[in-house]
């Protein structure tokens, strides 16, 4: 029965690390695709971001557009990745990691999400899309 329980609440975390992990892939990837078919819908315009040229260009176009989205999803790692680390050594802590009774389980996961936000903060501009980072992610997860 104990074993039971103890398999039962490692296959609800091995699914809820699963789900995080889709639902970060999935959110970006809806993100971009709803971003570029936004701008695409309303790329008629006076050429207030972009000149004229590069809207009426549909090479151009899809050059500025892949640029923008590059940026951004750099950014946006950058971002994540010092929240994370905030989380962890600032003020605000968060309870995923607070809930771990065993000081030396929390430390250990602690230093692995660290780990993992540095090396995402330091060489975000290496990530090419969202799965590379999902794979990046998951080799923290090692236990």
């Amino acid at each position: 029965m104990m074993l039971e329980a103890i398999l039962g609440v490692a296959y609800l975390l091995q699914a809820y690390k699963k789900w995080i992990l889709k639902t970060i892939e999935e959110s970006w990837n809806l993100f971009h695709k709803k971003f570029v078919d936004l701008w695409n819908k309303h790329k008629e315009g006076n050429g207030e971001a972009y000149l004229p040229d590069i809207y009426n260009n549909l090479d151009l176009l899809s050059l500025a557009q892949k640029k923008y989205m590059t940026n951004l999803f750099h950014d946006s790692l950058g971002f994540g990745s010092a929240k994370m680390i905030r989380r962890i050594v600032g003020i605000a802590h968060v309870e995923d990691l607070e809930s771990i009774k065993d000081a030396s389980k929390r430390a250990q996961c602690e230093r692995a999400a660290l780990n993992c936000a540095k090396t995402i903060l330091k060489g975000r501009r290496q990530f090419e899309n969202i799965e590379q980072v999902i794979v990046h992610i998951q080799s923290f997860g090692q236990d």
